[in-house]
């Protein structure tokens, strides 16, 4: 079974309990990285300047505190192997659904891939009411 580096641990540890709650169970599935939670005001700007969120601070749900988004990626990384992009989103989910069932989360998600203007297969964030 797979565990997450440290790395991964301290960036998971920036967000939401119920996005900890599912990426517990997901690296149990699925060996995946956390490649990042709660973004500053710097790496919001930077992302946003480099053209991978259109999001400005503080409008991401990464700038939240905690994070109410993730970005996972499935490992090793294979940025151009989106069919794994997608299974990960559809274990997440239907872990989350699970987990949901059970009253051990209250969120629904949303996954960045479905997305319109930017695909962002990483993405995954706690869905607003």
């Amino acid at each position: 079974m797979a565990t997450f580096s440290k790395t991964s641990e301290e960036r998971l540890l920036t967000c939401h309990p119920d996005i900890v709650a599912v990426c517990r169970e997901l690296i149990k599935q699925m060996d995946v990285s956390v490649l990042c939670g709660r973004r500053t005001k710097a790496e919001q700007e930077a992302a946003y300047k480099a053209g991978r969120s259109f999001a400005q601070y503080p409008q991401s749900a990464h700038n939240r505190l905690p994070s109410h988004a993730v970005d996972l990626a499935p490992y090793p990384i294979d940025w151009n192997n989106l069919q794994r992009f997608k299974e990960m989103w559809l274990r997440f989910d239907a872990i989350a659904r699970v987990l949901k069932e059970r009253g051990e989360i209250m969120s629904d998600f949303i996954w960045g891939g479905d997305f319109k203007r930017l695909k962002d297969c990483p993405h995954i964030e706690i869905k607003e009411n």
